[in-house]
């Protein structure tokens, strides 16, 4: 799990085709969707966010730096919507929630019980026309030279052997029994580096040019090549710009959740929002709350949602996944002399700033409502005050976070969890002082898709991500 950097993050799409065989649930048995099925089958997965049949989406701006070091496991939200059209995992998540599969055909369980046999399909292939092996998943799953998995690979999967060139038997660190869901985690997607190149390739047919080719150590622009058509999608790395200017010179998509934004695009009749999925949950962490305090209501959550942010917000809603692990968390650590008067929050993050000062706010004002919010807020009633917010720059707020040493901390989690196990050991690895059954649910939020009429091609994966595919007209 990543924490997340808010402010305004920035996608404008463009021009793209996805060319990918899917399968449906029922393809567990080995019979994989075709590739010319792919269309009929993701338009009547309802996972469209357009269902109308349009042009193809043209340029996408990004707000966040790209580094090809990363790929395939993303560092951030602009890597996590531009790896997605690059590289595939062995399964996905549709935006029901359903296993799907991706880049494998079928899997089931050994006859122990705790490993699974995945299939790879028969026509997955990289994007220099290599057929994609069992070998090859094991390569982009561990460190060169070492045989070693990546940390972050490490996280989710506890072994991985090459049966034969088309299965795989791996082990999970969740032995579940159904089905193998963290093999769609983005963290397990498939790539493999190529020497003298700064991008690994991937499956999807599509190859990364650079600001042309040219210059990879100056990216102001990452361009993907269909490798079957020469259609090339431009993502333009567009960091502090302000993205109404963005929407006057001609993008066909821009992804923001800026109040300005979304409002100025309102006035422009050739541009439609499209709600993206809520994915984002703002929580409130404060060391030594105890878990006598009561819980914050709906009701207040809704209050702070409509009166403390600006933007697409809501309540927070259950059920939250950190509320599921329950023998997977190391014993919490001590933490420093606490800043009562202090809640803190990543300076970049626009929303954590609004409800930090909200809660300031609340604390000098009175009445039953404001008393409430308060009571299952303090960790503690003396001092009885928030006396101030303050943003912190990321790495202060990491160092913070580590020590405890301020009065609450209002952070941002992804709202939904593949492995609530997983990602609750990293966050109380990031704030080893916490208890999870203190955890405070705020707000959640999301991002609207602003599209210029006409355009088409957005299927919404589980996470609230998308891919851009060509739905023709």
């Amino acid at each position: 799990m990543r924490f997340r950097v808010s402010g305004t993050l920035i996608f404008i799409a463009a021009s793209f085709t996805v060319t990918c065989a899917r399968a449906s649930r029922s393809s567990t048995q080995g019979i994989p969707v075709p590739a010319s099925a792919l269309r009929s089958e993701l338009s009547s997965s309802g996972c469209e966010l357009i269902s109308d049949p349009g042009e193809r989406i043209a340029t996408v701006a990004l707000g966040d730096r790209i580094n090809p070091a990363n790929a395939p496991s993303p560092a951030n939200e602009s890597e996590r919507l531009l790896f997605r059209q690059v590289y595939e995992t062995l399964f996905r998540l549709d935006c029901h929630g359903k296993l799907q599969s991706g880049l494998a055909s079928s899997w089931k369980l050994d006859t122990s019980g705790h490993s699974w046999l995945v299939t790879l399909r028969e026509d997955a292939e990289f994007t220099d026309n290599t057929p994609l092996e069992a070998g090859d998943v094991v390569s982009s799953w561990t460190i060169a030279n070492t045989g070693e998995l990546r940390p972050e690979v490490r996280s989710l999967v506890e072994a991985v052997i090459a049966v034969d060139k088309r299965t795989l038997l791996i082990t999970l660190k969740n032995h579940r029994m159904d089905e193998p869901t963290a093999l769609a985690h983005t963290d397990l997607a498939i790539a493999k580096r190529i020497p003298g190149q700064s991008w690994p390739i991937g499956t999807r047919g599509t190859r990364v040019a650079i600001n042309g080719e040219t210059s990879p150590s100056n990216e102001s622009m990452v361009t993907l090549i269909q490798t079957n058509n020469s259609v090339s999608t431009r993502f333009v790395i567009a960091s502090g710009r302000d993205s109404r200017d963005l929407l006057d010179e001609g993008v066909d998509l821009l992804v923001s959740r800026d109040t300005n934004t979304l409002n100025y695009a309102a006035t422009l009749p050739q541009f439609i929002s499209v709600p993206l999925a809520w994915n984002r949950t703002y929580v409130l962490l404060s060391p030594g709350r105890p878990r006598t305090l009561p819980p914050l209501s709906a009701e207040a959550r809704e209050t702070l949602a409509h009166d403390a942010v600006r933007g697409e917000a809501r309540g927070a809603m259950g059920p939250f996944w950190w509320d599921s692990p329950t023998d997977c968390l190391p014993a919490a650590q001590s933490h420093g002399p606490q800043t009562m008067g202090r809640v803190v929050f990543d300076a970049a993050d626009s929303v954590a700033r609004d409800l930090a000062d909200r809660l300031v706010g609340l604390a000098s004002a009175s009445g039953p409502g404001t008393t409430a919010i308060l009571d299952a807020l303090l960790p503690d009633r003396s001092p009885r005050t928030y006396q101030r917010a303050a943003g912190l720059p990321s790495d202060a707020l990491k160092m913070s976070l580590r020590r405890g040493d301020e009065g609450s901390y209002v952070l941002a989690i992804d709202s939904r969890s593949l492995e609530p196990c997983r990602d609750l050991q990293a966050l109380v690895y990031a704030a080893g002082w916490l208890d999870p059954e203190t955890i405070v649910p705020l707000v959640n939020t999301r991002m609207k898709a602003i599209l210029r009429r006409g355009r088409s091609g957005m299927i919404e994966e589980w996470d609230g991500g998308f891919l851009l595919v060509d739905r023709g007209k």
